[in-house]
């Protein structure tokens, strides 16, 4: 017999284009809407195609009678409405309706915006957060080899250090999500021949540098404050966060990134990123480089194929290195 606690209103079977959904009751004022589970999705492709299939269905909601807000994540969208206009079983009816019409979403284009940054590898910030970590919290990290995450991603993907950035900068990243910290960009890569991947480590940082991006499973972040974490750490980037809004690109809002945003990194020493801090958070100037596009996913799919066999060669060389890697 279902318990009266259970949160789960109801499930959209699995169809032909997409995963099961799942609806849940998630407070007073909140409905999340989960595609598929988290064991069920097992390969970047598939993932990708959850987070796609979530912001084109969002974007079909928003007109829905006491809907205020749309908190798009992953592979799941948050709702928070209205109890005085609408009840939550009202709202998961009106959404299945809307999901029903989608079906396939393969010849969707989606509004993006391109934007590139630069990137330092294992700068001087980073560094700091690996001492500390190993001095204070875990001095044996078999991921902190000499002050750095680098070989131990390298090893665990079978790359060397060297094709590991090559892979990062060669890469294309979209942008599923907005959280966690303030500003903080949860992206994946687009290309599955540079779709490199890392565990967490255990247990966490307490302390990481703003700029800072990192790697865990898929999914790369950006620090837009210094914050804790648990990610591999890459590089550091330019500020994405700025509550001041001193510089004229932070304006309309204190956080740079959006959903659905495509990203690109170059690379840059240092002592160029020190200045890049300087202008942005002092003077209020450099130009980030944001331009407007339209991702087709049919041409990345097009894609996806067309790489499909240099892409099984690069998982079977991070099959080997996870087999010889020992977890953090």
């Amino acid at each position: 017999m279902k318990s009266k606690y259970d949160s789960l209103l109801k499930v959209m079977p699995k169809t032909q284009y997409r995963s099961e959904i799942f609806f849940r009751v998630a407070g007073d004022e909140f409905l999340e809407v989960a595609y598929g589970t988290e064991e069920a999705v097992t390969g970047l492709k598939e993932m990708l195609l959850n987070i796609f299939r979530v912001i084109i269905v969002n974007e079909k909601v928003k007109n829905i009678n006491g809907l205020k807000e749309t908190v798009p994540g992953g592979r799941t969208n948050l709702y928070k409405f209205d109890p005085l206009k609408i009840n939550v079983r009202k709202l998961a009816d009106e959404i299945s309706t809307v999901e029903a019409k989608v079906e396939s979403i393969e010849d969707t284009e989606i509004e993006t915006r391109y934007i590139t940054l630069p990137l330092v590898f294992d700068d001087s910030e980073v560094r700091k957060a690996i001492e500390k970590y190993v001095r204070e919290i875990k001095p044996e990290a078999p991921n902190c080899e000499s002050g750095s995450n680098l070989a131990y991603v390298a090893r665990y993907n079978g790359i060397t250090v060297d094709e590991l950035k090559q892979k990062f900068l060669k890469n294309e990243w979209f942008v599923a999500m907005i959280g966690f910290f303030p500003g903080l960009p949860f992206y994946f890569p687009l290309n599955p021949t540079c779709a490199v991947t890392a565990p967490k480590y255990s247990p966490a940082r307490t302390w990481t540098a703003e700029g800072t991006v990192d790697l865990a499973d898929f999914c790369s972040t950006i620090f837009g404050v210094d914050s804790s974490g648990g990610y591999q750490l890459i590089g550091r980037t330019a500020p994405i966060f700025q509550t001041s809004q001193k510089h004229p690109q932070f304006k309309e809002s204190p956080v740079l990134f959006r959903s659905t945003d495509i990203l690109k990194y170059y690379e840059v020493s240092e002592e160029e990123l020190r200045e890049i801090y300087r202008l942005v958070h002092e003077e209020g100037k450099w130009q980030y480089d944001i331009s407007k596009r339209k991702f087709s996913l049919r041409k990345w799919l097009d894609f996806c194929e067309q790489v499909k066999d240099k892409g099984e060669e690069f998982k079977k060389k991070q099959e080997h290195g996870r087999k010889v890697t020992p977890l953090p």
